[in-house]
């Protein structure tokens, strides 16, 4: 066995095949949850879904194995996106839920997502006591009791019943929209969900085939090119398009105008929504340290609070629920709408929320989409993304913090850095870099630059290929060092 098994900001990820989603360790992760539930339940079940991998099924297979081998009911949701499984964990009184996905990733890629009986994932001490279980020396292969193994195909029309309510009472007839599925977990139920709510469907990336999923497709696609998704919208004379990610909890769109809306936006136009209607918890949003500044100065200028925290949807979940807040989510465009029982980020519903108020402004002549965007200022911010040899302590870099508050002084205090490893992708060191509101955007990315360099001389990865994201427009260009 490898090193110590540690889930990360989003479950266990790792390149299918390879140590820690290889056929055994996979199958002792899968008795470790086994094991943690019959300490929990007299007669615990966990429910399975997956994305459209080719490697979902043989890995959801071995999970279910395990578990059943350690007395746990198993039923197998086959195809569905993650808030599916979360919110079907919660409402039909599963005490596991389990997704196999690696979201955005490339097809090669897999996850291992864990949701306690609330639908909301671990947190940090169950996860601890699962890993503890992981790298403990595994009994003999036995089968406790008499778990069974089963399909469950009702569950679509529950959740999408679920998901309808997000228009409100409001129709999307007369409304007509692109749909970009990536060919992922969304490619059936988002556009089958947006006909049955009124809408006309344009259908983009709907036909996986498990190696095409997120393929020069989806958000993380379109918020780097957003004239693939803009071309299809005004030839089909649509009213916006919507991108969602591999299992779809994640959404960005663009208007037909080109109009980039990613998650700072989606926030800026849903707060001043659900103000309006009174379901704005304590005026507040949660974000993390990556959204940018003038998302923050438009909400206190409508008198409403934005709180921030470390990057990842956990982190922001979690604060939300402290706070008893309804509405946060971060710039990739992974939105949480803690209402109507939710209980993860939905693209998926999101999506319809916002074609909801496209609808209703169309019908009554109010602001357009592009409109609504506009009204949010945006500071000149680059992500620049590096794939290094390995990881380093960022804390330990010789010369970083002092590069750090070089770059804040050249921006006259105005600006933000963040610099950190990814904790979804092996190695990815990302620099997201803010100017002031002056500040040219030449600046802010040779800034970037700068401090991705110091950390790759420091990881022994001295040219590497560097992304550089322009966050306002969505741009990007790939620079070889720094």
């Amino acid at each position: 066995m490898g090193k110590k098994i540690e889930f990360g900001t989003d479950g266990i990820r790792g390149v299918a095949g390879e140590y820690p989603l290889d056929p055994a360790t996979v199958l002792r992760i899968g008795r470790a949850l086994g094991k943690w539930l019959r300490g929990r339940s007299a007669d615990p079940k966990a429910i399975i879904g997956r994305d459209t991998r080719v490697s979902g099924a043989w890995i959801a297979n071995t999970l279910a194995l395990g578990m059943i081998a350690e007395g746990v009911n198993v039923t197998d949701r086959q195809v569905i996106n993650t808030p599916g499984v979360a919110y079907l964990t919660h409402a039909h009184h599963f005490d596991l839920g389990v997704v196999v996905s690696a979201s955005h990733n490339p097809a090669p890629q897999n996850g291992i997502k864990i949701l306690g009986k609330d639908g909301f994932k671990l947190n940090d001490a169950d996860e601890e006591t699962v890993e503890a279980l992981i790298a403990a020396e595994p009994e003999p292969l036995g089968f406790e009791g008499y778990a069974h193994f089963g399909y469950y195909v009702p569950g679509r029309d529950q959740y999408q019943t679920n998901l309808l309510g997000a228009r409100g009472g409001e129709s999307l007839d007369g409304l007509k929209v692109v749909l970009d599925c990536a060919n992922g977990a969304g490619y059936f139920i988002a556009p089958d969900t947006f006909q049955r709510a009124g809408a006309s469907v344009v259908k983009l990336n709907t036909n996986p085939d498990g190696f095409n999923i997120n393929l020069r497709a989806g958000s993380e696609h379109v918020r780097r090119n957003r004239d693939y998704l803009h071309e299809t919208v005004q030839l089909n004379q649509a009213d916006v398009g919507f991108a969602f990610d591999g299992d779809a909890d994640r959404v960005v769109a663009v208007t037909p105008d080109g109009v980039l809306i990613d998650g700072d936006h989606l926030l800026g136009i849903l707060a001043l929504e659900m103000k309006r209607t009174g379901n704005l918890v304590g005026d507040t949003v949660v974000a993390t340290e990556m959204s940018n500044s003038g998302l923050e100065r438009f909400l206190k200028d409508q008198g409403i609070k934005l709180v921030r925290t470390k990057v990842g949807d956990r982190f922001v979940m979690d604060a939300m629920r402290q706070g008893g807040y309804t509405l946060g989510g971060e710039q990739a465009g992974h939105i949480i709408l803690l209402e109507n029982g939710w209980t993860a980020g939905d693209g998926i519903y999101t999506a319809l929320k916002i074609a909801a108020l496209i609808a209703r402004n169309k019908r009554a002549g109010g602001e357009s989409l592009s409109a609504l965007t506009q009204r949010i200022p945006r500071y000149p911010q680059v992500i620049a993304s590096a794939h290094l040899s390995k990881q380093v302590d960022l804390s330990s870099v010789s010369g970083l913090e002092a590069l750090r508050q070089e770059t804040l002084a050249a921006f006259k205090g105005m600006g933000r850095v963040n610099l950190r490893f990814s904790g979804t992708e092996p190695n990815l060191l990302r620099a997201m870099v803010e100017g002031g509101e002056d500040t040219p955007l030449d600046e802010v990315v040779r800034r970037a630059l700068a401090l991705c360099g110091m950390v790759a001389q420091a990881a022994q990865s001295p040219n590497p290929m560097i992304d550089v994201v322009d966050c306002m427009t969505g741009a990007s260009i790939k620079l070889q060092g720094a």
